[in-house]
């Protein structure tokens, strides 16, 4: 995937139309360099293949200018300049009905928040404490959320809390740890422990999330709706926050 501003495209279209209807004609020189390298730039930028391949000769002519001692395009190179322009029309027509733009569509939070700044999306510091998978994970699921993708949004966050809820697990359960602490028998113990422990508020929110969301999860049939999606990544982001006002209290 690669992000592209739509304004690209009005910009390439808009510096194409002058290219095409003037050819430069009077431009100063520098002006016609100017825009006919953002041309180039724009039809790599764009991945217009075909239509670069095809403009090869209006290169051979940028070249000319770099090189002329002119300080503005007369008639004959701005005829030149358009006549090449005109010439790959075709191609540039035949390229761009190839291309899509897909709009995403709106979610409860932010597209920029879920793509570009997830950390922002829990409390302040608490991104940099998770490990390196949860972090992974939680971005993940930001991402498939924004691109509409619920179910691989929820495995990705059961991964990302189960991280966390191992983390609490090791940080109050210093002795006769499980050998293979699984989600539903770490809450058990530490609902067991002696204090210091953590609270049953969060226990009972984690406990909650597997029964109702991390469990069936992990049956292959089991699909999400987005709704659903984006009420688990609230719950997520909760249950993670809660964990790390917690952690402190381990000593």
């Amino acid at each position: 995937m690669r992000k592209t501003q739509i304004y690209k495209y009005y910009a390439f279209g808009y510096n194409y139309a002058l290219l095409k209807n003037g050819g430069c004609l009077g431009w100063a020189k520098e002006l016609a360099i100017s825009t006919l390298k953002d041309l180039f730039i724009d039809l790599t930028m764009l991945d217009l293949k075909v239509t670069l391949k095809a403009a090869e000769k209006l290169q051979s002519i940028l070249q000319e200018i770099e090189k002329s001692d002119a300080a503005t395009i007369d008639a004959a190179l701005a005829n030149r300049i358009k006549s090449e322009v005109e010439r790959i029309d075709p191609s540039l027509d035949a390229e761009l009905q190839l291309q899509d733009a897909y709009v995403l569509t709106e979610k409860r939070y932010g597209t920029d928040k879920l793509l570009e700044n997830p950390d922002s999306l829990l409390s302040g510091g608490v991104y940099s404490k998770l490990s390196d998978t949860s972090k992974k994970d939680f971005s993940l699921a930001c991402t498939q959320i924004a691109f509409s993708q619920p179910t691989a949004a929820a495995f990705h966050l059961m991964r990302a809390l189960e991280e966390q809820v191992k983390m609490i697990y090791l940080g109050f359960k210093k002795t006769k740890r499980l050998k293979k602490p699984m989600w539903g028998p770490m809450i058990e113990e530490l609902r067991k422990k002696k204090k210091p422990k953590p609270s049953e508020k969060l226990m009972s929110h984690l406990d909650g999330i597997r029964v109702h969301f991390r469990n069936p999860t992990q049956h292959p049939e089991a699909f999400y709706t987005l709704d659903e999606a984006q009420d688990l990544l609230n719950q997520t982001i909760t249950a993670v926050n809660m964990i790390h006002r917690e952690l402190p209290k381990t000593g």
